[in-house]
């Protein structure tokens, strides 16, 4: 079958049915660098819940991380998008208002992510032939995400205008990442409960105590990956109490240049005690995230490795840059290499089934 992606210009209305769930399976290739593998080891209703819900929240994170539209803007199309998931016959008028909203720009851009907006008419009704009990807390996610998503644009463009963003507590960085990726958690407890007897109510109040945490590890340990880039473009998630505790005014003094500064060794030191707090939390996360998973029964094997491969990936990640101070060690981005996702992808899969094995595993990884 030709790339159907190829097949469609932006926002033509030709695609239903099958030809809907291809150009699905085709985008999410394209607007995703790592989840695409672990959806798409899932199958049936599962697989399709969380394929819609992933690019549904792309789309959102697409509007909220444009560089151009401001605030108010970016808060008027998240709650026009948000609009869309209020009923559950999810209103072709509300549909074709959002994207009838869209930038005019993002009509000539080639960029997936514009492409996915656009198509955005292709991609929401495909929730409707999915069960109640699947659709509903897809919706229920967007429509947060959306609130989230949008208070935070206007914090950013405030911060922005003298300078930087910056979160000032742990609780402001745990209150973003919760709309960001502890709310997916929240979803997943639902959407595996949906999709198996094993998962009563009671195993079921178990994970949802922990289900903030998967996502949030999996955030916390981005943040760690990615603080460099995100200080190219004036954003610090590192908590700033964090950073004073370490002798630094503000969170953005970590990437200064370094010729600046008079103690070199004593800046890297510092820095590398902020990050590693950083990278402790991410572990603290990880714990609760790998308790979650083997709560799953292990004869659901597919959902299982659905959250294993992300959580050793992270668990390798945090490894390598251990203290924090790798992070500043060089140009390069610290992150593990493929034969290392492949030796993760291959070893769960054999031993997916064994809480036993999952938990040396994990600690070896760990270190302890």
């Amino acid at each position: 079958m030709a790339n159907i992606l190829e097949q469609v210009g932006m926002g033509e209305s030709v695609l239903t049915g099958k030809k809907a769930w291809t150009y699905a399976e085709e985008i999410l290739l394209q607007v995703s660098r790592t989840f695409a593998l672990n959806i798409n080891v899932l199958k049936g209703k599962l697989h399709k819940s969380i394929l819609l819900a992933y690019l549904f929240l792309r789309i959102a994170d697409t509007v909220e991380d444009d560089p151009v539209m401001d605030a108010d803007e970016k808060e008027h199309l998240l709650s026009l998008f948000a609009d869309i998931f209020r009923t559950a016959d999810l209103a072709e008028e509300a549909v074709e208002a959002f994207e009838n909203a869209l930038p005019d720009e993002w009509r000539r851009s080639e960029h997936p992510y514009m492409n996915l907006c656009l198509h955005t008419h292709v991609v929401v009704p495909l929730l409707k032939e999915l069960p109640e009990v699947y659709a509903s807390p897809v919706r229920d996610v967007t429509i947060e995400m959306c609130g989230g998503m949008a208070q935070f644009a206007k914090r950013q463009e405030e911060a922005l205008s003298q300078g930087w963003f910056t979160l000032e507590t742990v609780a402001d960085l745990d209150e973003y990442c919760y709309y960001v990726a502890g709310i997916v958690g929240r979803l997943l407890s639902h959407l595996f409960a949906a999709d198996t007897c094993f998962i009563g109510n009671a195993r079921k109040a178990e994970m949802q105590k922990l289900d903030v945490s998967f996502g949030l590890a999996l955030q916390v340990a981005n943040i760690v990956k990615d603080c460099r880039e995100d200080a190219e473009r004036r954003v610090c998630f590192i908590p700033e109490e964090i950073c004073r505790k370490h002798g630094f005014k503000h969170s953005y003094e970590m990437f200064e240049d370094v010729a600046n500064v008079e103690d070199r060794a004593d800046f890297d030191r510092r820095r590398s005690a902020v990050m590693a707090e950083l990278v402790q939390k991410t572990w603290k996360h990880l714990d609760d995230a790998i308790a979650y998973t083997k709560l799953i029964p292990n004869i659901k094997m597919r959902t299982r490795l659905f959250c294993l491969w992300p959580l050793f990936m992270a668990a390798e990640n945090m490894k390598i840059i251990g203290d924090g101070s790798p992070i500043f060690a060089n140009d390069k981005k610290m992150k593990i290499t493929r034969d290392t996702v492949k030796r993760i992808v291959k070893s769960t899969s054999l031993h997916f089934y064994s809480d036993n094995w999952i938990d040396k595993a994990y600690k070896a990884v760990k270190g302890k």
